[in-house]
């Protein structure tokens, strides 16, 4: 039988920059990673959670006690990593010399020594205090030592840690803390830990959005999609597939006027909300030549999301993507995860059985290689990523990591029937803003909606193209009415206070964008209906 690990061999294992059983690792983020890792790994951490607070005397004392504590240590580490001073940071020393003391243990006996557990959390509770504010923007006016270096990190490793393996665990902000179950992302409020795996992160950060509210104009582009642009591509593609499966592509459409519409409709969107801030289109909406036209179209101070394809060719596979450009930083590109599955019924539902057969199932054939997953922070309260239709759906690979960061906005690009209430999307997003909190919004083509057959004795409702999905209330259905060619939907701010599972909270400074304006946009007075 394998012999059980002691505590120091499994930390060693796991993270090989662990430092070594005299030196306290005065980086935060490392000091979390190590101590974390153990309470997860142990599972010790629901053990002692059951009969918390620690301190004798009345429970509600000596919550506020705990929390207090905890935080004014935190406040001490940021000051001396504000100033530089990080590694004569010792007020957690005595904590740091108790865990060393138990590297000898075998790693089962963890869970069975309370005041071991009592030591792990306290130094990752004060080790998440200790980064507030990690991952903002730079702010103009800022003097802190410690948040310059935390963004150079992230820029440029994708991690905040330092000494532990980025291969094995990476550390990254959080934006959100669940409020409803009990796992490891229930114990800190400013760190995550993702275990690391074949999705790579990107963190970006600018001070892109100055206000509190942020309009988004979502053109739900294309307005039709028809069945010949699906196309059966198995004899050509390169992978053999078992008899009943067959490879489809999807071309798009040559001469199409979005670049001459997008512009009416950005202006009639300002005219009518004031400014845009960002412009959002849904998956395969577009080709690379066409982002970068939009793009140029669009003035600096607007960001662009959108969904970009590319037929599959002969033995080459197609792309399906979605670009983000957030001036002035490098333009983004981050590949959908999984290739999208037609089975019977949606051949039948989409009425393609004249192109694919639907005895058979079907595989989108593209390029699904260089696994990312983007996080753009556009304020100290907005922090922004984007997924492509399935990958919303299917848990692996990223769903782990959107749920330790909790992103304030998800938005989902879809290729996909109407977004309404009753549908997938509806029920995904619904969990992701019920853990850890994001606020989720679906997007899908008017083209898209409409090739979609309502269920046999219901109305259609292929007009409904987005979905918005918040903490608060139940999801909202955006329809796009008829003459009108675009949606501005304006997002406001609401904070809450968020706790963590050992009794510390956020002071109200958790932020949710919550829908607060819905505008029909024309690209002209005169636009012919659709």
């Amino acid at each position: 039988m394998p012999v059980e690990p002691t505590v120091e061999q499994f930390l060693a294992g796991i993270l090989p920059g662990c430092p070594d059983a005299t030196t306290f690792p005065w980086w935060p983020p490392d000091c979390f990673a190590v101590c974390l890792t153990l309470l997860k790994h142990t599972g010790a951490y629901t053990q002692l959670l059951q009969d918390w607070p620690p301190d004798r005397g009345k429970r509600e004392e000596a919550l506020a006690h705990w929390a207090s504590t905890v935080r004014d240590v935190g406040a001490d580490w940021r000051n001396a990593l504000r100033q530089g001073l990080g590694p004569q940071f010792n007020g957690l020393s005595k904590e740091w010399e108790h865990l060393c003391r138990s590297f000898n243990r075998q790693l089962w006996t963890v869970a069975k020594d309370c005041d071991l557990l009592k030591t792990l959390m306290k130094l990752v509770a004060v080790a998440d205090e200790a980064c507030e504010g990690v991952g903002a923007p730079e702010d103009t006016g800022e003097d802190d030592h410690f948040l310059q270096q935390t963004r150079a990190f992230l820029r440029d490793d994708a991690t905040l840690g330092v000494r532990v393996d980025p291969t094995r665990v990476r550390v990254l902000p959080r934006m959100h803390t669940p409020q409803n179950g009990l796992t490891e992302r229930s114990l800190s409020l400013y760190l995550s830990m993702c275990d690391a795996g074949e999705v790579t992160p990107r963190w970006l950060s600018t001070p892109f959005l100055q206000n509190d509210s942020i309009n988004l104009l979502l053109i739900p582009w294309p307005h039709e999609v028809l069945v010949s642009q699906f196309r059966d591509v198995t004899d050509t593609a390169t992978t053999d597939l078992p008899d009943g499966f067959g490879f489809f592509t999807y071309d798009f459409l040559k001469g199409d006027d979005l670049i001459a519409l997008a512009g009416p409709l950005y202006a009639e969107a300002k005219r009518k909300l004031g400014r845009i801030d960002g412009v959002v289109l849904p998956e395969l909406s577009i080709t690379d030549e066409q982002f970068r036209a939009l793009r140029d179209s669009l003035p600096p101070e607007c960001f662009l999301v959108a969904g970009v394809g590319r037929a599959g060719v002969d033995s080459q596979r197609g792309g399906n993507e979605v670009r983000l450009s957030f001036p002035p930083l490098q333009e983004v590109v981050q590949k959908k995860h999984h290739p999208w599955k037609l089975d019977e019924s949606q051949v039948i539902q989409y009425g393609l059985g004249g192109v694919l057969s639907p005895s058979r199932e079907w595989w989108e054939y593209a390029d699904l290689t260089d696994r990312r997953l983007d996080f753009i922070a556009m304020s100290e309260d907005l922090v922004i990523c984007a997924l492509v239709c399935e990958d919303l759906a299917r848990p692996d690979p990223v769903a782990n990591m959107v749920r330790a960061v909790g992103p304030n906005l998800l938005l989902a690009l879809l290729m996909d029937g109407p977004q309404t209430k009753e549908r997938w999307a509806a029920r995904y997003a619904t969990v992701l803003a019920d853990d850890p909190g994001c606020s989720v919004l679906s997007l899908t083509s008017l083209g898209m909606a409409q090739l979609s057959s309502p269920e046999a004795g219901k109305p259609s409702r292929s007009r409904v193209v987005a979905l918005w999905k918040d903490r608060f209330k139940s999801a909202i259905e955006i329809e796009l009415p008829q003459g009108s060619d675009a949606i501005a939907i304006s997002l406001s701010t609401r904070y809450d206070e968020e706790f963590t599972a050992d009794g510390r909270g956020d002071d109200i400074n958790a932020a949710f964008p919550i829908l607060s304006g819905v505008h029909p946009i024309c690209a002209t007075a005169g636009s012919k209906k659709r």
